[in-house]
């Protein structure tokens, strides 16, 4: 069974930073090549492609501000027309991109869903941004931890 991690939450709550920071740690823990395009000079621009640890591959669309860009999730093809192993992607708490998400990535269609949440906090709040991000960030890494594909 594949897995999914759906980072869920409102618009600007920093899914796209915490995908992006999770590609990056990635990279720099697993010695994987920057393939998806990743700037790190700038987490909030949008990342889509396939990481590959040995032989584990992970996929990223880190858009997913409505259906039309969850979609591209459906794009994370390797090169022989497989999927990854793994894909990492965000969509709002509600509407057609997180139904699609339901529909399409589900036990049914061979996938393992975990939706994490990304709660809202006033851009004043810095201080629970801080520790949700860290939390989530956290999270994350505590589930791809020791990546390698038996």
């Amino acid at each position: 069974m594949r897995k999914i991690f759906i980072l869920k939450g409102k618009s600007e709550t920093g899914k796209t930073t915490k995908i992006n920071r999770t590609a990056e740690w990635i990279i720099n823990n697993y010695g994987s090549s920057n393939t998806i395009g990743l700037d790190t000079s700038n987490y909030q621009i949008d990342t889509h492609g396939i990481l590959t640890i040995k032989n584990l591959t992970i996929g990223f669309n880190s858009s997913g501000d409505n259906e039309m860009e969850v979609k591209k999730t459906d794009n994370l093809n390797l090169p022989n027309g497989s999927r990854p192993d793994i894909i990492i992607c965000a969509c709002r708490t509600k509407g057609k991109g997180r139904k699609y998400l339901n529909d399409h990535y589900n036990d049914a269609n061979g996938w393992l869903q975990v939706f994490i949440d990304i709660k809202e906090y006033s851009k004043s709040d810095l201080s629970n941004q801080n520790l949700r991000d860290t939390k989530v960030l956290n999270e994350l890494q505590t589930w791809l931890i020791g990546l390698e594909k038996l």
